[in-house]
């Protein structure tokens, strides 16, 4: 096959596009955030994800993640709550606020776990299951792919290609861990891997080191690497009690341990930050509304049109030239002004009893 007959990877990194940035209800991965995903190996009961969802949404988290279906080494081993805890997942993300992640183990769970859950994740074990990537992949459900233990990051990036063929777009990638040969470590997380995929690639890729063997110590290290190098996010395994989990290898913070690691990345002061910004956006907005009633009292009095949409076209295209060196666009620059303006009329005519087309 010539080169020009080879087909686009939808995939890889093209001069023309950019990072896709994932929407997940209002979690947003590429957009230079840094969310971070919590939640324990597996549901366990509808009060161990209820509890532990409050205790991560009160931390910081932006998302709830927990195994609903399950595949262990040993066919002993706890298999999950299967269709039961994707109604308490789904429960505990809608009393917490915290879109939802789980993971699907065999095609037949897709479309039951679509339904429920926000995102869907295929593990490390499944990177290469085909029929699985493609029926997560018509779904069109956001999706998390894990790199496989001995996969390379073409390889990685090929199975990737099985959901976007599909026509979905909305691909993370998750580098969690090569195997290794040291049982002190288990797999050994690649971070060098994070700026080579995004080189090569426009998907966001978050992090998950789960697979190391050890506590908070090792974690949060760890975490911080994660965000240094540019990762579009990172998953934090978290439990009430580790020790006690029926799944997991060890690697689950307590939810005290999950609070630290998240001061340490500074995202509740983050979250402090956004809320003094929006109590002050609130406060301008009241300043702004007050102001345009009391010029359309003005108006009222002189007889004048109460609308003027040369004024108004002249205000939203100054706020776009505002907000461009800021990094703020012209759709969102617009979107924003003309609900402003929608609003400032509706109250125009409220107080005045201007008709509606004035």
């Amino acid at each position: 096959m010539s080169n020009s007959q080879k087909p686009v990877l939808k995939s890889h990194r093209r001069p023309d596009v950019e990072t896709t940035v994932v929407a997940v209800g209002n979690v947003r991965f590429g957009d230079g955030s840094y969310p971070v995903i919590g939640g324990p190996a597996a549901v366990e009961t509808e009060e161990q994800i209820i509890n532990i969802a409050a205790s991560l949404a009160e931390s910081g988290a932006s998302m709830l993640r927990a195994g609903t279906y399950r595949a262990e080494t040993s066919p002993y081993s706890f298999k999950g709550l299967g269709q039961e805890g994707l109604w308490h997942l789904e429960k505990a993300g809608f009393e917490s606020g915290l879109p939802t992640l789980t993971e699907v183990i065999e095609p037949g769970h897709v479309e039951l776990a679509a339904d429920h859950a926000d995102m869907l994740e295929i593990g490390p074990d499944n990177m290469q299951n085909f029929v699985l990537l493609k029926d997560a992949g018509r779904t069109m459900k956001p999706v998390m792919l894990h790199r496989g233990p001995s996969a390379t990051v073409d390889e990685w990036l090929m199975a990737a290609e099985y959901i976007l063929a599909e026509g979905n777009d909305n691909v993370v990638l998750c580098e969690r861990g090569s195997r290794g040969f040291d049982p002190r470590t288990s797999d050994t997380i690649d971070i060098s891997a994070v700026p080579v995929v995004q080189r090569l690639s426009h998907l966001p890729v978050v992090i998950d080191p789960a697979s190391i063997k050890g506590d908070a110590d090792i974690l949060a290290p760890l975490a911080l690497a994660g965000r240094s190098v540019g990762a579009d996010g990172l998953i934090v395994a978290a439990h009430v009690e580790p020790e006690a989990s029926l799944a997991g290898n060890g690697s689950q913070l307590d939810l005290g341990e999950f609070a630290r690691l998240m001061d340490q990345l500074g995202i509740p002061s983050l979250r402090d930050e956004i809320d003094r910004v929006d109590r002050e956006l609130i406060k301008l907005i009241a300043r702004r509304l007050h102001s345009s009633v009391e010029i359309a009292k003005i108006k009222t009095i002189k007889d004048l049109p109460m609308r003027s949409p040369e004024r108004e076209n002249e205000l939203i295209e100054e706020a776009v030239q505002d907000g461009a060196p800021l990094g703020v666009g012209r759709d969102y620059i617009e979107s924003l002004m003309n609900v402003v303006l929608d609003y400032s009329r509706a109250a125009q005519r409220k107080e005045t009893g201007a008709p509606s087309d004035s």
